[in-house]
């Protein structure tokens, strides 16, 4: 059997096994900080068929043109390496398929990876990534970071999230796959009345959540926060949709996090911030990063 279609096996098992999941026993954990670029290594094996092609966005600067290199386009340079079609920066390509590649994020170890897509596409300003042509990357992140796959995400509970423009440290969108910071999910739980599954209300349920910066130290920030009963819908769809078009917000500055919802039926939540949210009189500001929720070292 070839890689590629492998590879396709592989995700059609998972999804099958995920997306029937009910309760919050088969829930993992979601993580990723923008301080996780890729870990060097060896050259990956045989690469699979090319990239998107004619399902990749136009260049643009907006999305990036594919002779960008080196400096803030390094995860880009790291993709080329796992599809084959350069042989440097040295990198370790845990996953490769037509649409994305996994890597290591920075530090290296068991709860920080990174899923970098293999169309130019330099982050979630980039307007390709919330059309039908784009695939499902949160779904993949959550399919990746799952037991069995060479990214598993090894932490009590899995986070995934993605910067705004101004927070990266790379222009090559990627969402990290990491554990989530101890008690993030226990204010959820404790909020979780005031959090429907309606995508109408996201724009309004604001809620002050605790997280850590960098140093380990409490740090207060609020979050749009929305319950989703699976990931089967594009989170960026959703997120431009019913948030940024709603409130005239502008895509580059939005942070983007998803996490499993342990209690009820379920399903996971899905958090949103920006540095200008408006926010209720006495809570917290917003953040255009997810690295206050989750935890790479």
């Amino acid at each position: 059997m070839s890689d590629n279609k492998r590879m396709g096996l592989i995700h059609r098992r998972q999804f099958v096994k995920l997306s029937g999941v009910a309760s919050a026993g088969g829930l993992l954990t979601l993580a990723g900080a923008d301080s996780g670029m890729a870990d060097g290594g060896q050259p990956p094996g045989p690469p699979p068929p090319a990239p998107g092609g004619a399902n990749c966005p136009t260049e643009s600067t907006l999305c990036g043109f594919r002779a960008d290199t080196g400096g803030r386009y390094d995860l880009w340079d790291r993709v080329q390496v796992c599809l084959g079609t350069r042989t440097t920066p040295p990198t370790t390509c845990l996953t490769t398929t037509s649409d994305y590649v996994v890597l290591n994020g920075r530090p290296p170890n068991n709860h920080n990876f990174l899923l970098v897509p293999t169309c130019r596409v330099s982050g979630i300003e980039c307007p390709f990534i919330a059309t039908p042509a784009a695939p499902n990357y949160w779904l993949d992140a959550w399919i990746n970071a799952q037991p069995g796959q060479p990214s598993h995400v090894v932490y009590p509970n899995i986070g995934l999230g993605i910067n705004s423009a101004d927070a990266r440290q790379q222009d090559q969108l990627h969402i990290h796959l990491a554990g989530i910071h101890s008690g993030i999910q226990t204010q959820l739980n404790n909020y979780d009345n005031a959090i429907s599954n309606n995508p109408a209300n996201w724009r309004n349920q604001i809620i002050p959540i605790w997280g850590l910066t960098s140093a380990g130290a409490p740090a207060p920030r609020s979050y749009r926060v929305l319950h989703v009963s699976n990931l089967n819908t594009n989170l960026f769809t959703l997120l431009r949709d019913t948030v940024v078009r709603p409130t005239g917000a502008d895509m580059r500055n939005q942070a983007l996090a998803v996490t499993p919802r342990l209690i009820g039926n379920g399903g996971f939540y899905v958090l949103n911030s920006e540095p200008g949210l408006s926010t209720p009189p006495g809570q917290p500001g917003g953040t255009g990063t997810v690295d206050l929720l989750l935890a790479y070292t």
